[in-house]
């Protein structure tokens, strides 16, 4: 969503949950709204270039320091990874696993700014490796290549523990790599979880941004700057709004703070946001549906864009 002091915000909704919503009876599609929130959409053309089980030395090893966030790394260790290709497909869709853990990446260019798209995976990771387009008239992304893990945007990850009540779950950790590799332009990075009420109806996104692009920025309105959230390091901007009626609440590092490596549990910032209810932020749902991150790209051209790594971890 483009920044603009003196603009209301504008918030669209993708084409993927169009279809949602229209299974449910629901018309919010022809309002003329606009959500923050690409989803995939399309069908999958099978890819041949599928790889197999591979081992891969462990790495990680070893305190780094990114943005002020301090890592051990050990949770990037990687033991073994199954499913690598390439493709152009617009909305290619790949099951692929990590340490035994199965995941699901998306090439997902649904924006009607898309122009071409040339993407790489290889178990948990995946680059863009060239991508064209520019932001459709509502602001939407042109591109949105994700990786995920559980149910998301009418798609499912094999064999996962997601979704589950968060009554259920001791932690819910995640942690990623990336790397922008000289890409200074108008993408963003982000993790987008989603929440359901207790009879698994999606109810809420709670979105996490290691960086804020120029000229871009989340659904609705800044709520805090600089805050501090229990259990998770750095520092963070709160933004809450809507997306088709729908909260989608965004802790988002400042922009020009990139952190190209984060590891946190997403009870933590899931307990932080239901309690500041007082601040109007209203993040709504009794169970995770999903863990997923990418690259939310708003304007071409993105070369050689990264993701390392990815993992999720239920307990």
């Amino acid at each position: 969503m483009k920044k603009s002091a003196a603009a209301s915000p504008v918030v669209y909704v993708s084409a993927a949950l169009c279809t949602l919503l229209a299974a449910l009876n629901l018309s919010a599609c022809d309002a003329g709204e606009t959500s923050d929130e690409p989803l995939a959409q399309g069908g999958a053309t099978a890819n041949p270039a599928r790889g197999g089980t591979t081992s891969v030395g462990s790495g990680g090893g070893g305190q780094t320091t990114q943005g002020g966030y301090t890592s051990s790394g050990m949770g990037f260790t990687v033991t073994s990874k199954q499913g690598a290709g390439t493709s152009t497909q617009q909305y290619q869709k790949e099951d692929v696993s990590r340490n035994g853990t199965y995941y699901k990446f998306m090439a997902n260019g649904w924006g009607p700014g898309f122009e071409s798209q040339s993407v790489a995976w290889d178990g948990g990771s995946f680059t863009v490796q060239s991508m064209q387009g520019k932001q459709g008239p509502q602001y939407q992304p042109a591109s949105y290549p994700t990786m995920f893990y559980g149910l998301y945007s009418m798609e499912r990850s094999l064999e996962a523990k997601l979704p589950k009540a968060i009554s259920a779950m001791t932690a819910l950790n995640t942690g990623w790599r990336w790397s922008a590799n000289g890409n200074t332009g108008q993408y963003n990075a982000a993790w987008d979880i989603w929440l359901a009420d207790a009879a698994g109806n999606f109810s809420s996104f709670l979105m996490v941004w290691l960086r804020d692009p120029p000229g871009q920025q989340p659904a609705g309105s800044t709520k805090a700057n600089g805050l501090t959230v229990p259990g998770v390091q750095g520092t963070w901007n709160l933004w809450a709004g809507t997306v088709n009626g729908k909260p989608c609440i965004s802790y988002v590092r400042p922009e020009g703070q990139d952190m190209p490596e984060f590891e946190f549990d997403v009870l933590n910032f899931i307990k932080d946001a239901k309690g500041r209810s007082a601040q109007g932020v209203m993040l709504v749902g009794e169970q995770v549906q999903s863990v997923a991150i990418g690259f939310e790209i708003w304007n071409g051209p993105v070369t050689n864009l990264v993701s390392q790594d990815f993992y999720v971890d239920v307990k």
